[in-house]
């Protein structure tokens, strides 16, 4: 599979909305992905890993099947009577949130984990149909998606600084390397310094992805979200830095790293920076697309990087500027974790 085709089938995984034969094409490719890594699950392992997720996927899109054939012949009867009723918490709500932030009483189901008395902690739900954008105290901003909610103290003490996470929000922290910020999510924990992220959940909270935009992220599992945790465990974690993500799957504990669908110039610098190359060794461009970007560009072939290249690709995506270096020299390229490795026979 090509990157394109990659970036499509991992979206559709997300949403929940592959095919059997998909999420074949997808573990296929997540075993060739990791053939470098120090780090792999046994085959038994693997094997009753790919069987849970696909027989919970089946159930689900079961599960949809059904549920949409009854809605479809009963929503108009069931609606009519509850129209005038939803006009009037429609209204209640925009003026909630719309009007004002308000300390909202958090349900006792909901286990909080942002240590702080209750009454300085604030709920924040976005139930509009946009974005809305929180400036925390100390100065973070919080951008939330129509759905998600987000869980913090008026005021953050002298050691740290805690939210807790429902749903997907864009993240933009202010920098004290004093007081770290965590973000509880599910069963993972985000901790950085200073930088900014992104935190997504699929559908029905199947999988969780964290990308990082600037800065390095840390994201570990919460031991205390696992009713058999023990204290000798050793919890799952990785380090992410800019244009990485990773995706943990709850039901089998298993974080798989990679490079985000789109990746983005991971500094202001870069972005002022031209990359116009007039005869120029591969080996100069990949150097310079690291720098750009933050990701590790390899050559399966050490003649590759005595190839040149003429042209300007500063406007492009990366991975358009990667089919069109790559192309005038008869290369290809594929992702390996968190790597980019260009293929091809090189130059003499």
């Amino acid at each position: 599979m090509n990157i394109k085709e990659i970036q499509a089938l991992l979206l559709k995984y997300q949403n929940g909305q592959c095919s059997d034969e998909e999420i074949a094409k997808i573990h296929y490719w997540y075993d060739h992905l990791n053939e470098d890594s120090t780090v792999t699950l046994s085959r038994e392992e693997r094997e009753n890993v790919e069987s849970r997720v696909l027989d919970h996927l089946k159930a689900e899109i079961r599960e949809e099947t059904i549920q949409e054939n009854v809605l479809a012949r009963t929503w108009w009867q069931r609606a009519v009577p509850y129209l005038s009723a939803a006009a009037v918490v429609m209204a209640i709500c925009s003026y909630v949130f719309f009007g004002k932030t308000v300390s909202n009483p958090v349900t006792k189901s909901e286990q909080i984990l942002v240590q702080a008395p209750a009454d300085q902690l604030l709920t924040r739900h976005n139930s509009s149909s946009s974005t809305q954008k929180i400036v925390l105290e100390d100065g973070s901003a919080v951008t939330l998606t129509p759905g998600s909610k987000i869980i913090y103290p008026k005021k953050f003490p002298k050691e740290k600084r805690e939210v807790q996470l429902l749903g997907d929000a864009f993240f933009e922290i202010t920098k004290n390397p004093d007081k770290p910020f965590f973000v509880y999510s599910g069963k993972l924990v985000t901790r950085v310094l200073g930088t900014s992220f992104r935190i997504k959940t699929s559908p029905k909270g199947q999988a969780l992805e964290v990308e990082v935009v600037t800065g390095k992220v840390s994201v570990f599992e919460n031991d205390n979200s696992f009713t058999d945790y023990k204290a000798d465990h050793q919890s799952n974690g990785v380090v992410l830095t800019p244009n990485q993500r990773v995706t943990y799957f709850p039901e089998s504990r298993h974080l798989m790293t990679g490079l985000v669908v789109a990746p983005v110039k991971a500094s202001v610098t870069a972005d002022e920076s031209r990359l116009v190359f007039n005869n120029i060794a591969m080996g100069s461009i990949v150097e310079a697309l690291h720098k750009t970007y933050g990701i590790e560009i390899v050559f399966a072939n050490d003649r590759l990087a005595e190839c040149t290249f003429t042209g300007d690709i500063t406007d492009l995506p990366l991975y358009e500027k990667l089919d069109l270096v790559c192309g005038s020299i008869g290369a290809d390229y594929e992702i390996k974790g968190t790597r980019i490795l260009i293929n091809g026979r090189g130059c003499e």
